[in-house]
This record gives C-alpha cells, structure tokens and sequence, in this order.
C-alpha cells in the first residue's frame, strides 16, 4: 500500500511538472519561432495548421488500419496461444489474452519496421551517434549552437517520418482510453503518451526536431524488444526463450532509455551556449519527467526479469481491471 501511494505521488508529480512545461512551451513557441527567422529566413518553418492537418489525416489512417489489422491478428492467436488458457481458471481470460497478443504482435512489426526505415533516414545527420550504430556523434548536436541544433538539412522523408511518428502516438493514445481492454496502467500509458506528443509536436514546430529524431528512435529500437517480449508472455514459447528475451528487453530498456537517452539530457544541459529561452528550459523539464518515468518502468522490468529468470514465473505487471463492450 506505501508503495502504491509513492507511486501515485511521484505520477501526479510528473502530470504537473509536464502540464506546466506544456504551457509554457507553447507560450513561448512564437516568440522563439521568431527568433529562429530572423537567422535563417528561408528555413522551412512548419505550421501548427499544417501539422494539425497532416496528423489528423496520418492519425484517422493508422487508426482504422490498426484496427483492422489487430482483428486479422485475433483470429490467429487461437493457434499460438499459451496452453495454460485452457485450463478453466484461466478461461476468462482467455478472449482478453488473444486480443492482446494480437495488439502486441502489430506493434512488434510497427516498431521493428519504423526503426529500420528510421535508420537509413536518420544514419545520414551527423548527429546521429554511435551509440544507435550510426556513424555521427551527439556533440554535433550543438557544436555550432542553434545553427547546427535547429538548421540542419533534412533528409529525403525526414519530415513525413515525424508526422507518422506523431500520428501512430495519437491513434495508440486513442485505443488506449477508448478501444482496448482497460488496464492497471491506464493512467501511466495515457501520460506517457501525452508526454510524447508535447515533445514531437513541439520539437518539431521549434526545429529541435534533431533531438528529437534521436529520442524517437532510441524509443521505437526498444520498444521492438518490449513487444517481442509481451508476444512471447501470452503464446506457447519454451520458458527459455521467454528468458532470453526477457533479458534482451531489460538490456536494450535500460541502454536506450537511460544510457543513450540520459547522455543525450546531459548534452543538452551542458553544451547550449547560445541565448536561453524560457522555452529551452520547459523542454528538460519534459525531458526530465519522461527519463523519471523510465527510471521507474526499469525497476518494474528488474523485478520482471527476476521473477522469470530466477523463479520461471512468466506475467505481465499490468492487470485487466474492465473489459471494453465487444
């Protein structure tokens, strides 16, 4: 019970750290858009019409092909199920189970997809570090201030490979209140994902959409290891198997998450000498709160880890609590 309750003091701490980052970004935005055109006016400045817009439509497409997609799935699951569902004690759960293998098996393939197409995108900015396989460093980030951080020349579907990014956060954050099975980590999921989309949505609309390439594929390689790893939990796999990854997932979690992503929180703190703005420092607060949150699910991932390496006990932490009207 104490430890649910620090749990519930450190998220609503993170919500309001965020809300008030949120505001203050996007008070600040015009006025550092402004500044950014006065150095470079024939930069391309996106629009918050124009992103709206083009999320919209990417959102309303990957909504309805997620869901279509998740129903092809379903019917397949019955084969790879796990066998303990057959058991009567397990017989309620049994439908619920097949839905989310079918959720997990989609987003497997979205992220493993997303992250080889991001690759070949993102390999060729001179910021994209080594610590991710490629061939830059994340130095380069803020080597030349503002003008290497925010005026860089992107690559061919740079910008059509954000939008995508973006529009699959809304749609899943849309599943996730109003279509899926109702989970213990609602609440979590949905602010991770509303932290996500302040962070897209705003670094690509100030042009920290360089940082933000790096934090979306550092995110979207792990996450590949996460799916196999919940695939695995629900289907008929050798325990291990189920072990292997279940170390894969922690590693690749705890390198990308809070290895490669807290060095590049640390960049950020240290090498920007150019003028600050208010906007700047709203940013590491959002940082900040997601790297919190990482800190937590990488205890959580420990004590998974242990439970089914050490004592082959195979679960998910997240429980159903309701099941959505089918």
């Amino acid at each position: 019970m104490i430890s649910k309750q620090k749990d519930d003091i450190l998220f609503i701490g993170l919500i309001f750290a965020t809300f008030i980052a949120g505001v203050i970004i996007s008070i600040q935005s015009r006025k550092y858009n402004d500044f950014l055109f006065k150095l470079d006016p024939n930069y391309y400045f996106p629009t918050i019409l124009e992103i709206v817009m083009n999320t919209t439509i990417l959102t309303f497409i990957l909504l309805i092909g997620k869901i279509l997609i998740e129903k092809a799935f379903y019917t397949i699951t019955e084969q790879i199920l796990d066998k303990k569902y057959e058991e009567k004690k397990y017989q309620p759960e049994k439908n619920k189970a097949k839905r989310k293998l079918a959720i997990n098996i989609l987003k497997f393939f979205h992220y493993l997809i997303v992250t080889i197409h991001s690759y070949f995108i993102y390999n060729k900015l001179d910021c994209f570090p080594w610590e991710l396989f490629g061939n830059g460093n994340m130095k380069n980030l803020y080597s030349k201030g503002v003008y290497s951080l925010s005026f860089f020349e992107r690559p061919p579907l740079f910008d059509f490979h954000y939008y995508v990014n973006l529009a699959y956060t809304f749609a899943d954050l849309i599943c996730v209140v109003f279509i899926y099975d109702k989970q213990t980590d609602i609440l979590v999921m949905s602010f991770h994902h509303f932290c996500t989309i302040v962070l897209i949505i705003f670094s690509y609309y100030n042009h920290f959409d360089s940082i933000g390439a790096i934090i979306l594929y550092l995110h979207n390689f792990s996450d590949i290891f996460v799916y196999i790893g919940r695939v695995l939990l629900y289907t008929k796999s050798p325990g291990f198997i189920k072990k292997i990854f279940s170390v894969c997932l922690l590693s690749s979690f705890v390198y990308c998450r809070l290895f490669v992503y807290g060095k590049l929180i640390y960049g950020y703190f240290t090498y920007l000498n150019w003028e600050t703005f208010y906007l700047n420092r709203a940013f590491q607060v959002a940082l900040i709160c997601l790297y919190v949150l990482h800190c937590t699910w990488t205890y959580k991932l420990i004590r998974i880890a242990y439970n089914s390496i050490a004592k082959s006990k195979f679960s998910d932490s997240r429980k159903f609590i309701k099941e959505r009207n089918q």
